[in-house]
């Protein structure tokens, strides 16, 4: 029979689609390993995670490692107001000169093998946290920290250098057995990958990129979960995420802004809409000669349209960013807020000596101002931000490049400049201190920010127990970062936490980085 070659063309076209459709759903089910489970198994909730840790162990770990929060409890633990209650420890007692902490343990409190919590697994713990051989991600957090002295088996008194308001916060990360680690190499120890822990949900297989497996911890010592076993997926890919809630094949997962429209159509799911201490920034890398000029950092962050990105980036999910705090009790909001003002950034830019060329880019000293935005490529959120900076800049004569990499593909400490991400609803130490302190610069200080007065600011508000002093420290914390920034804040992300509709229990509360914190009291979820 006869074919045109339009109609050939047309043909062509249709399998093309066709493959590539397949190709596609290909793509998805290589995501999808799991083991099998009912899309309506009651007893089992699947959670799509984006990340996925690399030691279950408290001492390695970040802020949003969500396995490390369902095997492990602490002395302490937050509410749906964030503040920090009882866990592990029943009560406990202050001196009157804020130097120490008695802590009276839960006598119900038993580990995943059965062996009962004690004092000793206290001082185990935050003795490895301060061990330098150790590779912790958290010593930070207990460096105020002099002595921890076990006075019974159900009392541990915690001595401090100098007054340390934010302890009992401290007191949330998750304790450590020390009769199954004691005397032995933490940073490489099997435990890490086959954990016990405390926690309402008990370790029981890992498929490392792909599934964990939890089941419920039924001697659990504030009641057995409801759910029986909970299934974190990994998958980095906001779009998998999304297809999989509406194939029901997971259960809970946090999407991305542009994808809520579709899923608020799914009749099976339902979407909630929570605030966040997470907020985005371009990180100026001190490393690179090209920031130690505070004039053109304080130029590009004039040269930002926050409200534009909100509306263009988070379809208006989120709100315009200044500073660190802005979640926080210790916000101060009369610091410079750096407004849109593309004419300020030029007349900054003119005062550091930066001269347009022939094709409209500044120079300097003969080498154009011209950087790369290093992001994840994996998050299309960053990798909009990423672009809309580059277009924005663009405007006053700035050459920056988009430059979205694999994660793992390079160290943060190394590139110009990083679409970061960080915040926290806790106290304001829990990530000014870590973030800006020049003691963690190697460490949380990707950007080696180095600033005398933040220095001295912030050991003082971590030192100070009276809240109104601390207030007056961070405040001038504050304007001192926005004297000398060492991001260029864009903006507070709001969440949408997509759910099937069987799930019931769920509680909100501001959240922190990536979402953290949306499965805070998961044990009393549960699945139609």
């Amino acid at each position: 029979m006869y074919m045109s070659n339009a109609y050939k063309r047309i043909c062509l076209l249709l399998t093309a689609i066709f493959l590539l459709s397949m190709l596609a759903l290909a793509g998805c089910g290589k995501q999808s390993n799991s083991p099998a489970v009912s899309k309506t198994d009651p007893k089992t909730i699947v959670l799509g995670i984006e990340n996925e840790t690399e030691k279950l162990n408290p001492l390695f770990t970040d802020d949003h490692d969500d396995a490390i929060f369902l095997i492990f409890s602490g002395l302490t633990r937050f509410n749906e107001k964030n503040e920090a209650v009882p866990d592990l420890a029943e009560s406990w007692e202050i001196s009157p000169d804020q130097m120490m902490y008695t802590f009276k343990l839960r006598k119900d409190a038993k580990w995943h093998d059965g062996k009962p919590f004690t004092a000793d697994d206290v001082k185990f713990t935050i003795d490895q946290a301060l061990n330098k051989q150790n590779n912790t991600e958290i010593n930070y957090r207990f460096e105020e920290i002099k002595e921890v002295q076990v006075i019974d088996a159900n009392t541990v008194k915690i001595i401090l250098k100098s007054p340390f308001p934010t302890l009992l916060n401290v007191m949330s990360s998750g304790m450590l057995p020390k009769h199954l680690l004691d005397g032995k190499d933490i940073n490489n120890d099997s435990f890490n990958s086959n954990p016990v822990g405390t926690g309402p949900f008990k370790f029981a297989e890992w498929k490392k990129g792909q599934y964990m497996i939890l089941t419920a911890n039924k001697e659990f010592y504030r009641g057995a979960p409801k759910a029986e076993k909970i299934i974190l997926k990994q998958l980095a890919d906001p779009n998998v995420r999304a297809v999989q809630l509406e194939t029901g094949e997971i259960d809970a997962a946090l999407i991305d802004p542009m994808q809520v429209d579709r899923l608020s159509k799914v009749e099976s799911l339902k979407v909630s809409r929570m605030t966040t201490a997470d907020y985005r920034v371009m990180m100026y890398n001190r490393k690179s000669p090209l920031w130690q000029d505070v004039k053109l950092r304080q130029a590009l962050n004039y040269a930002v349209d926050r409200e534009a990105m909100v509306k263009g980036v988070l379809l208006g999910w989120g709100k315009p960013a200044y500073g660190p705090l802005q979640e926080s009790w210790a916000d101060n909001p009369s610091v410079n807020q750096y407004d849109y003002s593309p004419d300020k950034a030029k007349a900054l830019l003119a005062e550091a000596g930066y001269k347009p060329g022939a094709d409209g880019i500044l120079a300097k000293d003969g080498h154009k101002l011209s950087f790369k935005i290093t992001t994840f490529a994996h998050d299309p959120v960053r990798v909009a931000f990423a672009n809309a900076l580059s277009t924005q800049f663009k405007q006053i004569g700035v050459d920056a490049i988009p430059d979205p990499r694999e994660r793992g593909s390079f160290n943060i400490g190394d590139v110009e400049t990083f679409l970061l991400g960080w915040g926290s609803p806790f106290d304001p130490d829990d990530h000014t201190y870590r973030l800006f302190h020049s003691s963690q610069i190697g460490k949380w200080n990707y950007q080696n920010y180095k600033n005398d007065k933040v220095d001295v600011l912030l050991l003082k508000a971590r030192q100070t127990a009276d809240r109104s002093e601390r207030l007056k420290l961070y405040s001038d914390f504050q304007t001192e970062l926005a004297n000398d920034p060492a991001f260029n804040f864009l903006a507070y992300l709001d969440v949408a936490l997509v759910t099937n509709k069987k799930l019931s229990g769920i509680k909100e509360r501001v959240l922190g980085h990536h979402g953290a914190g949306y499965i805070w009291n998961v044990e009393e979820w549960s699945k139609e």
